[in-house]
């Protein structure tokens, strides 16, 4: 599985790995439906991502509208290229000036 979703001290973390595709949205989707809890803060771990597709920045696109504080942690290459290329750099990292 490219992801794992796991809580601790008060925040949720998502980890997103290898290849995430859309052949891996709807199990996604389901699985944050199913495990994160409101108001919790929700960090994206994408440093062992080697590369996703439109349709899950789109999911992390939504997540950040449902969940009370979405953040990415040690974004790799791969991330940040995509987030580039589909225009959502504002969306999805903000004004973060480090990347």
């Amino acid at each position: 599985m490219p992801f794992s979703i796991a809580g601790t001290e008060g925040k949720q973390i998502l980890k997103l790995e290898g290849e995430v595709t859309i052949r891996h949205a709807q199990d996604l989707a389901s699985q944050l439906g199913e495990r994160l809890e409101d108001g919790t803060p929700v960090i994206v771990d994408t440093a062992r991502l080697d590369g996703l597709d439109t349709c899950i920045l789109q999911l992390l696109y939504s997540l950040s509208k449902t969940v009370s504080e979405l953040s990415f942690d040690n974004p790799s290459d791969a991330f940040i290229r995509a987030v580039e290329r589909c225009g959502m750099r504002r969306e999805l990292l903000g004004a973060r000036e480090d990347l």
